[in-house]
């Protein structure tokens, strides 16, 4: 497994060859939050590093993991097709633990679009690791809505008021209504990848939240 300088490498996780980018201190204080990015359809871990995220995560000190999916267009890292969002819970489970995250580590995971399908099945089968989820207008494919009433995990939905893909009339305010613990914000003037309109408003958004459920 080579790494570059900046902590981007391939990790092999059940014959998959799976891409990604962690902060230098990740593995290093097990009791810490450990925030998770994963992406939508279209995108890769290439756009956290555009608008930023990687480096604002580097100058409060928090430990970070951001993952190529093994879906999506963009992703550089080996696909598979699952019939099952749960079969790629055990690929997740893997590539953490391979990546220096331990069982009894907290993670706060950050996902847009479909991204927010893998966050959700993921935590509805571990919540007990997520300290929290931030989803920006995820998508529901694949995820059986009835478990959705039984995740305990503090969820922030973000939503753009522009969104075409999933409106936030339509699929934010049903979501809402189906998780316990969750509340919704919408930015204005944003489309369905509001974090990439509105970078500035979404890490407010985010770091906000992460300085609640983290400690």
């Amino acid at each position: 497994m080579s790494v570059n300088e900046d902590g981007e490498r391939f990790v092999n996780v059940n014959a998959l060859r799976i891409r990604v980018k962690s902060s230098p201190d990740l593995g290093v204080n097990p009791s810490k939050a450990v925030v998770i990015l994963f992406h939508g359809a279209s995108f890769s871990i290439d756009d956290w590093k555009k608008i930023g995220t990687m480096d604002i995560l580097g100058q409060k000190s928090i430990p970070y993991l951001a993952v190529d999916l093994p879906r999506g267009k963009a992703s550089k890292s080996q696909k598979k097709e699952l019939p099952q969002m749960s079969s790629y819970v055990p690929i997740m489970e893997g590539l953490f633990r391979a990546s220096g995250i331990g069982a009894r580590s907290k993670m706060i995971i950050v996902a847009p679009s479909m991204g927010g399908a893998f966050a959700l099945q993921y935590a509805i089968e571990r919540d007990s690791q997520i300290a929290g989820l931030v989803l920006i207008a995820p998508s529901l494919s694949g995820i059986n809505k009835k478990s959705l009433a039984n995740l305990e995990t503090p969820v922030l939905l973000i939503w753009g008021d522009g969104d075409n893909v999933f409106p936030v009339e339509q699929y934010g305010r049903e979501l809402k209504d189906l998780l316990p613990r969750a509340k919704l914000l919408i930015i204005k003037g944003a489309r369905h990848p509001a974090y990439l309109d509105r970078p500035e408003e979404f890490h407010d958004l985010l770091f906000d939240f992460v300085d609640e459920v983290g400690e």
